[in-house]
């Protein structure tokens, strides 16, 4: 193989939000959001939950990017985007690049990159292959962002924002929730792989370094980091909503509001690998063993449904004590 032809690794970006809307988007909806490119079909999945990904978008950059313990090194190439839409309620912003060695050191024409969308050609010389692997790894996760570097946060950003302000949102969603990131990288490791480091860098930004098996796995990557996104972030936003609701005096109108629609909108939503790729889905037992993502899902909607039993009762209770003092 030349050159050019075997990636280094792969990195992305996957941005979290609850969708602007009052109600859940179904097909039709979800669709016309998500045509990004017009005469491309958004792809469509029923079941077990519905899924909705959009056309890719190619965005060109010529950068550096950082490598851990040694200069930065240049790239130039596309980044892929697109968006997706799970249970008409969880919107994403997805980006990714494949990073390989180019074939001449120096750059070509668009055209060129152009041609290959989700790559970017490192031209640098780099050294000793897995060495190179790892400090770009660790450059992309740990180096601190730079206005000449690959800024893959800036392009997800770009494209949600585009998403969120779309004319067909009511801007009216049932639940105040925030936005998570999640930065990814993966690379390949034989027999060594799937395997996977999950870091909580603050409230809202997460880091996930990935190791496969295949290069074909490198595409698988970014579905299950999409899919970690979104039960990421519905963990989040049920610890915030609880947290809201808090705010509030026990049995109020807004702590009731607040603890119902999360049981509405998302409490079904919870379906880890559900939309993971085969050959990656075992990376699932490990998140349920250690934090144990299902374990803590279910301990945050058993409280919001003891918390809102409890407050019918002190309501009914509240009824009962009335009627016979009257």
């Amino acid at each position: 193989m030349g050159p050019s032809s075997t990636p280094l690794i792969a990195l992305g970006e996957v941005r979290t939000c609850l969708v602007p809307a009052s109600v859940t988007l179904h097909r039709a909806e979800a669709s016309e959001l998500l045509a990004l490119v017009p005469g491309r079909r958004v792809l469509w999945r029923q079941r077990p939950e519905t899924l909705a990904v959009s056309p890719v978008t190619p965005v060109g950059v010529d950068c550096e990017m950082v490598m851990d313990g040694a200069a930065p090194v240049r790239v130039v190439g596309t980044v892929a985007g697109r968006a997706v839409v799970t249970g008409g309620r969880i919107l994403q912003s997805s980006v990714r690049t494949q990073v390989v060695r180019a074939a001449e050191r120096r750059r070509q024409t668009w055209s060129h990159y152009m041609g290959r969308v989700g790559v970017t050609e490192l031209i640098d010389r780099i050294g000793d292959r897995a060495q190179a692997c790892d400090a770009l790894v660790n450059g992309y996760l740990n180096g601190r962002p730079a206005p000449e570097t690959l800024d893959l946060a800036s392009i997800s950003e770009r494209l949600l924002a585009r998403l969120r302000a779309d004319p067909r949102l009511d801007q009216q969603a049932p639940l105040r929730a925030g936005t998570t990131r999640l930065r990814w990288a993966a690379k390949i490791g034989g027999t060594a792989g799937p395997k996977l480091h999950l870091r909580l860098d603050d409230d809202f930004l997460r880091s996930a370094r990935l190791t496969v098996r295949t290069e074909a796995d490198l595409v698988a990557a970014q579905r299950f980091c999409e899919d970690l996104a979104a039960h990421d972030w519905l963990l989040t936003v049920g610890d915030a909503a609880i947290e809201e609701a808090d705010r509030f005096p026990p049995a109020s109108r807004e702590q009731l509001e607040i603890l119902a629609a999360v049981l509405e909108c998302l409490a079904h939503l919870w379906m880890p690998g559900a939309h993971t790729p085969p050959e990656l889905r075992g990376l699932w037992k490990d998140l349920q063993r250690d934090p144990g993502f299902s374990r803590q899902w279910t301990a945050r909607t058993g409280q919001v449904r003891d918390r809102l039993r409890v407050a019918q009762w002190n309501l009914s209770r509240g009824i009962r004590v009335g009627t016979t003092e009257c």
